[in-house]
This record gives structure tokens, C-alpha cells and sequence, in this order.
């Protein structure tokens, strides 16, 4: 079943219990009775509010899963302001007057309030006790509440590092300044928290609404995910030092090994419950979100589960972009805005046969009137989830956010990661069940492949841990994972930095300035030949079997491997293949992207071209894609084909300035906040060392063996700040 407005009934508890503002100078909560909670269903009703909280547009509605997605080597969003901004965390460019930082702060701090009154008036509540006939359920109801408010906890430590942390509302204590508390007690507490309650929680299968609510077996992975994050790197200040961007550093090593422990130990609890799998295709999972459809036995473990036309951003912000006109579509699904994308790279780090890459990666977007058209840009759609894959006509042509789309929060793929992860660094060793718990995601991401999963290459914890954090890359994308994983394990100022040269090099390649030395680099780092520095080239086997996302795909054989892809891109329109793993919509026209220098398709000239595309009209059976039906361009009806010819004055890459061939703004300034271009200068390129532009222009091509941190630790926002009274003050360099 899908929960359909649950939390309706709690709303009008929550706008009494909740202070509209973090640190305000009064609770309206404060005149609560102590017996509120007379009854179960009151509990009920009031645990509804609890859950609304973390439906909020500035908590998990968008914050979390949009606005706070930083940009790495899979989530990615170009920025072209050259000039400093005080709102785009995606660039980690902000200051302590960010809009963002200020709403999503006050707006977490505001449901931990509810949770900690919830916890607390329930405690104190004479029907909590073990006498009550309804005990059990009560003690559900406060995990789920303890859940909430660790999943709050830890993406405020996530994001803001040492914050105010309170276990108790503020209508008893009437303490509106909490103090500023370490990260490593802040996550010990939630911990211990969750470890207590957790016993007494029920399993999933016993629960009517399923991964929509928090079971005892979400709870567990929660603590593996909060344990696993607290053992690793994070951005830390030294004491009295305001100015630094800080070092990244970890807590002790008694505190890292309970941490790592813990995650190890409760990943397992749920590895061995059995009651989460990984049976269906990686797609369906997504899928049946897309559609409304609640699974409770497979990889799901807790969705966040919104209402449409009432919550969430899912499916709205991912996806192909559906652009409106006059606020309204020609089709049923109304607008999407397709704003969080994946980093252009990021499809030719899959390995062959993959099923993720294509089920993910997003290749055009439609106008109001349902024409689909290339994305040509810096970034490709997000396609994990959409409004355009929803099947139940559950929208209308006005229809645009709140998209009634579930998150899903806690994975049993993650959990199975999380578990190696978390045993490769507590025994340095690659031991047989932590090799079968990334296998086993693995496998899942080829079923229905032509080609076979490969096996777990590593024989030490090194490469060990390097395949996990891959194939956490490719699992988790839109998911708000990557830059939390490359945190703790102190990667991101490398990932950053590459990143940004992949774009650079690219930029000055098709621009032609090409440097040979940096490209080779980055070649070499990456393991792809992007420009075709290696002296091998392709055969005509391997163009065959290219599609979109291949090293080969667009090229000729003969031709020096990797030399800068696609050269060409080609395609046309054919009528809605109604297959989901081509495209997940069953109604809107599509486009067929072709390989031309393929045997099997249409050859180096327009007339086999346009035989090609005659075949596909007549859908002849011994054609390759027979089952795709071409129709005419539906802008251009007298034509039947068209092709964007990779060229200066009209680029599939066009990622430099015709006039001088330098990188374009998109390029240089989208990681703003840890290298960039000089807004004076666009020969430089400078790295960020503690808010002072360091000059790397000369020597791009060489990696420093001291990278800077990334400041992505978010301010305290200038208001809580101002409403401490001075109590609370900012490190960083804010």
C-alpha cells in the first residue's frame, strides 16, 4: 500500500507544539499539559507531526535531497558566476548570510524541537509503561520518533560539523541556547539512543505501512550509517582559530573503533534478519517509486514517504527537464525542472554491461508540447527517477513540484556496503563476507545484462576500499552519498581537483589549445583514454558494439582511442518504444542515438544514413533495432533526419569561446570555493588555500602533494548567531 496523508492528522498538534524558530525568544510549547499524550492514538497523531517535519521543503522535502546536494565527480551543477556568491554551497561558496544555511538550519532545529517534545511528553506520559495493553506499539512510536531525530542530528554534523545539541525540548528547560557540542559526543548520544530503543522496535513485516515508517530494521541501519560516518574524516577547526578552512581529522581511536564497530555490528544485524534483498533489477527499485508502489521486502529499507500535490521534490528536480509554457504542459505530467544532474564524466566511469549507467543517465529533455531534444551542457539528466515515469495518471498539465515521489532514505545496498566498508577498516583485511556484501550489489546492477558481473578484484584493504567506494559512485547517484563518502575518507579535495581538470583539459582540447601533459594526467589517474594519447586504436568490433556512454561510440575505426568523445552525435525520432530500459516514459516521442561508423548501422555518408533511418520506419525484422519505429522531426516535418556535428561554430562540447578558444565560465567557476579561474585573468586557474588564491596556472598538470581542504562545512547562519547573543561563533574563515 501507499501511505497516503498520514501526517494530516498531526499538523494541527505540530503548529502548537513546534517553535516557528530556532533560538526564538519564547515556546509556545512551553504551556503544554503534562498528560497530552492520554491515549495511543494521541501518541498516534502527534507522531504524524513528528514525520511532517521531515516532509518540510527545508528539511528533507528539498534541502537535503536538492539544495544541499554538493557537486563532485557524480552530482554536478555548472555555476558561471565568476564573482563570489554568499548562496551556492553546491560550489562551497557561501557565507554566514546564506539564505539556504539560514532555512535549513532553522528549520532542522525547529523538528528536533518537535521530536525532543514528542520523546519527552511521551516518557512522562502515564500510558507509557509496560502495564499499558498498548506498550509495544508505544515503544515503536518512540523509536521511530529517536530515529528521526538522529537522522536530524547526524546531517546537521554532516553538514555544520560541532553544533547546539540538545536531547531536551525547550518548554521544560526553557534553554534557547544549547551549547555548542562536539560531533564525535553528539554522535555517540544519538547512538547510544538508537541502541537502547532499537530492541524494543518491530520488524518491518509487522508494521501496516512498511518502509513508509521507520521498523526496527531501518533503525539498525541508521546506526551503521551514523557509525560508519562518525569513524571517518571530517572538516575540524583548531581551537581559537577562526581564520583557517581547518584540517580534516578523525575522532580518537578508542572513539573510532566503537564508531566502526558499531556500523560493522548493525549492518550485520540487518544483513541478517533477512528481511531486505536485492531481487529486483536496479531499476524497478526507482521505478516503483516513480509509481507509488511500496516494496517492503527488497532493497528499500525506509522511504520518506511524501504525498502528491502536498510534499517532495523527487521525480521534479530529477529526471529530464519538462519545460511549461504559460505554467502548463501539453501532456499529463506537467512540468519538470530536471535541475539535479550528473557530472558529464560520470557515464564513462561504468564498466561495461552495467545496467545502472543507462537506467541513470539521461541523454535529452522536452519542450511543453513533448519534443524531446539533445541536452547539450556541462551535466546529463539524473534519470533515476522522474514524474515522466509515473504510469498512474497521478498528475495533471499544471502539475510541478511536490511530486509525492519517496525517498529512499536507507538502502539494504547501502547497508551491505556500509558493512565492508566498516570491516576492511577495523581489520585491514578483505575477508570473504565483506567481498560478498559488495558483490552482492554488484550483481543486482547486472541483472538482465549481456555480460557477466565481475568479480571482486582486491587482495589488500587499499584496493579494497577503492572498490567499495566505486561501486558506491555508481549506485548511489542523486542520493546525496558521494561527497559524504569522499569526506570520510578524506578524498574530496582529490576528487575535486580532478574533476575540475576533466572539464579544463576537455574545454582546451576542443578548443584547441590541447596540453598533452595535463591530459595525460588525467588519463592516467582515471584509467580512460580520454584524448587519445595511448597509440591504440579503435577496431571495428569495438564500434560495433558501442552505444552512448561507450569510449567507442562516434568514432571510426582506425581512429586513435579516445580521442575526445562523441565526435558526432546522431540521432532521430521514433515512436515510444514502451521498454523501460531504453526510457522509462510509455507515451512521449523519444530519440534513437545512433553510432554511424558502425557495420550494423548506417556508414561514414548521408545516403546509407538515410537508408538507416528508412529501415527504421519500415521496421524491418533483421534490422538491428528493429522494434523502433522513426518518425520525422516534429519541428522540421520535411526532414527526416538530423545530426549535430561536432565543430566549432556548433559543438556537442562546446565548452570554450569561439573567440579565443579559453574555457567557458561553466568550467572555471563551478567548484568556486576550492579551484577555480581568476575573475581578472582566464589564463589562471587558482587553488583555494584558506580563502587566498593560490596561482597553479603553471603547473596545473601536476598534482601538489599538499591539496588544500575543501570547505564544505556550512556557517552558522548570521541570525542564530545574532539570537546567541555572541555564544555561538564561526570557524571555517566565515
Amino acid at each position: 500500500m501507499k501511505l497516503k496523508n498520514i501526517f494530516i492528522s498531526g499538523l494541527g498538534l505540530l503548529a502548537l507544539t513546534a517553535c516557528n524558530d530556532y533560538l526564538d525568544v519564547d515556546a509556545p510549547s512551553k504551556s503544554f499539559p503534562s498528560n497530552i499524550y492520554s491515549s495511543t492514538k494521541d501518541v498516534s497523531m502527534a507522531l504524524n507531526g513528528v514525520y511532517a517535519e521531515i516532509l518540510a521543503s527545508n528539511t528533507f522535502g528539498q534541502a537535503y535531497t536538492y539544495s544541499l546536494v554538493l557537486n563532485s565527480d557524480v552530482d554536478f551543477v555548472s555555476n558561471s558566476s565568476a564573482s563570489a556568491q554568499t548562496n551556492t554551497p553546491k560550489r562551497y561558496d557561501q557565507t554566514s548570510a546564506s539564505s539556504t544555511a539560514n532555512s535549513v538550519w532553522n528549520a532542522t532545529y525547529t523538528a528536533i524541537e518537535t521530536t525532543n517534545e514528542f520523546i519527552y511528553y511521551l516518557s512522562n506520559s502515564p500510558i507509557y509503561n509496560k502495564e499499558d495493553d498498548n506498550w509495544t506499539e508505544l515503544q515503536q512510536y518512540m523509536g521511530e520518533a529517536k530515529a528521526i531525530r538522529a537522522m536530524l542530528y547526524n546531517e546537521l554534523i554532516c553538514y555544520w560539523g560541532d553544533v547546539p545539541f540538545t536531547m531536551e525540548p525547550t518548554s521544560v528547560t526553557q534553554n534557547f541556547v544549547p551549547a555548542i557540542t562536539s560531533r564525535d559526543v553528539i554522535a555517540r548520544k544519538i547512538l547510544e539512543d538508537l541502541i537502547e530503543i532499537a530492541p524494543n522496535m518491530k520488524s518491518v513485516s509487522s508494521i501496516p505501512e512498511g518502509v513508509e515508517r521507520i521498523s526496527q530494521e531501518a533503525c539498525w541501519a541508521l546506526i551503521a550509517r551514523i557509525g560508519l560516518q562518525a569513524g571517518g574524516y571530517s572538516l575540524r577547526h583548531a581551537e581559537g582559530d577562526a581564520t583557517s578552512y581547518g584540517y580534516m581529522g578523525m575522532p580518537s581511536d578508542s572513539e573510532r573503533n566503537w564508531f566502526l564497530t558499531t556500523a560493522r555490528d548493525y549492518a550485520k544485524k540487518v544483513i541478517d534478519s533477512k528481511t531486505h534483498s536485492l531481487s529486483l533489477p536496479y531499476q524497478s527499485v526507482f521505478l516503483n517509486e516513480c509509481n507509488m508502489k511500496v516494496v517492503n521486502d527488497d532493497d528499500v529499507i525506509f522511504e520518506i514517504p511524501f504525498a502528491i500535490e502536498a510534499s517532495g521534490s523527487i521525480g521534479y528536480r530529477q529526471g529530464p527537464k519538462f519545460e511549461a509554457n504559460g505554467g502548463s504542459t501539453n501532456f499529463q505530467w506537467g512540468e519538470s525542472g530536471g535541475n539535479q544532474q550528473l557530472e558529464w564524466f560520470y557515464r564513462y566511469s561504468f564498466k561495461q554491461g552495467d545496467m545502472r549507467r543507462d537506467a541513470v543517465v539521461g541523454w535529452w529533455y522536452y519542450t511543453y508540447d513533448g519534443i524531446p531534444k539533445i541536452c547539450k551542457g556541462y551535466s546529463y539528466y539524473n534519470n533515476k527517477w522522474s514524474k515522466l515515469f509515473n504510469d498512474t495518471r497521478a498528475y495533471s498539465r499544471i502539475s510541478a513540484n511536490n511530486t509525492g515521489i519517496n525517498y529512499p532514505y536507507l538502502r539494504y545496498a547501502d547497508v551491505l556496503l556500509m558493512y565492508a566498508e566498516a570491516d576492511v577498516k577495523l581489520t585491514k583485511a578483505v575477508n570473504t563476507d565483506a567481498v560478498q556484501a559488495l558483490q552482492s550489489v554488484r550483481n543486482r546492477a547486472y541483472i538482465g545484462s549481456t555480460v557477466a558481473a565481475p568479480a571482486v578484484a582486491a587482495t589488500d584493504s587499499a584496493s579494497f576500499m577503492d572498490e567499495i567506494l566505486q561501486e558506491r559512485k555508481w549506485e548511489f547517484a542523486g542520493e546525496n552519498m558521494r561527497w559524504k563518502d569522499l569526506v570520510r575518507n578524506n578524498q574530496l579535495s582529490e576528487v575535486l581537483y580532478y574533476t575540475f581538470l576533466r572539464y579544463y583539459a576537455t574545454a582546451y582540447e576542443v578548443g584547441g589549445m590541447s596540453n598533452t601533459t595535463l591530459n595525460d594526467m588525467i588519463v592516467a589517474h582515471d584509467g580512460i583514454d580520454y584524448f587519445g594519447g595511448s597509440g591504440e586504436t579503435y577496431t571495428i568490433e569495438e564500434i560495433d558494439a558501442a552505444i552512448p556512454g561507450d569510449l567507442a561510440y562516434g568514432q571510426t575505426a582506425g581512429k586513435a582511442k579516445g580521442s575526445l568523445l562523441p565526435q558526432r552525435l546522431d540521432y532521430c525520432w521514433i515512436e515510444n518504444p514502451k521498454d523501460n530500459e531504453y526510457f522509462a516514459n510509455h507515451e512521449l516521442p523519444t530519440l534513437y542515438i545512433f553510432n554511424r561508423y558502425s557495420n550494423n548501422h548506417p556508414a561514414n555518408n548521408m545516403t546509407k544514413v538515410v537508408n538507416f533511418f528508412k529501415l527504421m520506419k519500415s521496421n524491418h525484422p533483421t534490422s538491428k533495432v528493429a522494434g523502433y519505429t522513426a518518425i520525422t522531426d516534429p519541428e522540421n516535418p520535411n526532414t527526416e533526419l538530423r545530426n549535430l556535428t561536432l565543430k566549432r561554430d556548433d559543438s556537442y562540447i562546446n565548452w570554450f569561446y569561439d573567440a579565443d578558444g579559453y574555457p567557458r565560465n561553466q568550467v572555471l567557476y563551478s567548484f568556486y570555493g576550492f579551484i577555480r579561474g581568476d575573475e581578472t585573468d582566464k589564463t589562471k586557474v587558482l587553488l583555494i588555500r584558506n580563502g587566498v588564491g593560490e596561482d597553479i596556472t603553471g603547473k596545473i598538470d601536476q598534482v601538489p602533494t599538499d591539496l588544500p581542504v575543501v570547505r564544505y562545512i556550512l556557517p552558522i547562519p548570521r541570525e542564530a548567531i545574532t539570537r546567541s547573543e555572541g555564544v555561538y561563533k564561526n570557524y571555517y574563515g566565515y
